[in-house]
């Protein structure tokens, strides 16, 4: 099974393709390829172009795509909402299944490491999208377990949310967010290299294959992003 992924949450564009037997096990990937990078002008400028080049770097097409991963979020708005359209576009006209992943859980299984790991994504209007996983690997390959929920709140909270977790042990804090808010978030745990703020959509890939198979896709009609907070833009009252 041909596999694509992507993640539009940040400005940053994270995406991948896995090929992989469709009824085996995840960790049987056969061949893969991976890019992330700013989207400039935008993603509803980039994506699609994106996806074709990578698709074609290993010789393949769209129409060969049989599972669509997308990051559900949360992140920008507008990155949202065209990361939701593409994928609900590309599942419909090819008739394939589609699965939505947490885009926080996709951070945390890009961070590299065993252990506690704190994503974080700006949320612009001096918060963070954050979250608590507890990360490990088993024959090489990651999960992440949610210790924590995902929530929105301002940097100085986050000590608030570390009261929530068993033990005392500090995270290693990943993400977009941590740029903007070193100073606040450095106290609180280990930051992570400047890589860790991307998303791997081959962890992506591997992880929605892994889910597809043991559940089935998500129903692309009722699928939505996770926002977590009212977007920036509002209809005036009336």
């Amino acid at each position: 099974m041909l596999v694509l992924a992507f993640d539009t949450s940040t400005l940053i564009g994270s995406l991948a393709w896995i090929s992989a037997p469709s009824e085996s096990p995840v960790e049987r990937v056969e061949s893969f390829a991976e890019s992330a990078a700013p989207a400039s002008p935008g993603h509803a400028e980039t994506l699609l172009e994106r996806v074709d080049s990578l698709l074609a770097t290993g010789g393949q097409r769209v129409e060969q795509v049989g599972l669509v991963v997308y990051g559900r979020g949360p992140g920008t708005f507008t990155g949202l909402r065209i990361g939701l359209s593409t994928a609900k576009g590309l599942a419909l006209a090819r008739g394939v299944p589609l699965i939505g992943l947490s885009s926080l859980e996709c951070l945390a299984l890009s961070a590299g490491v065993d252990g506690l790991v704190a994503p974080v994504i700006d949320a612009r209007r001096g918060e963070v999208f954050t979250g608590l996983y507890e990360v490990a690997h088993v024959a090489g390959r990651p999960t992440a377990r949610r210790v924590a929920r995902d929530r929105v709140i301002a940097p100085s909270a986050f000590e608030e949310m570390l009261a929530e977790r068993d033990g005392d042990a500090q995270p290693l804090i990943v993400g977009n967010g941590v740029a903007r808010y070193r100073e606040q978030l450095g106290p609180h745990g280990a930051i992570g290299p400047a890589r860790a703020a991307a998303i791997s959509a081959y962890w992506m890939a591997v992880r929605g294959l892994e889910r597809f198979l043991e559940r089935g896709g998500d129903d692309p009609g009722t699928i939505e992003p996770v926002y977590l907070r009212e977007p920036d833009a509002r209809l005036p009252r009336k």
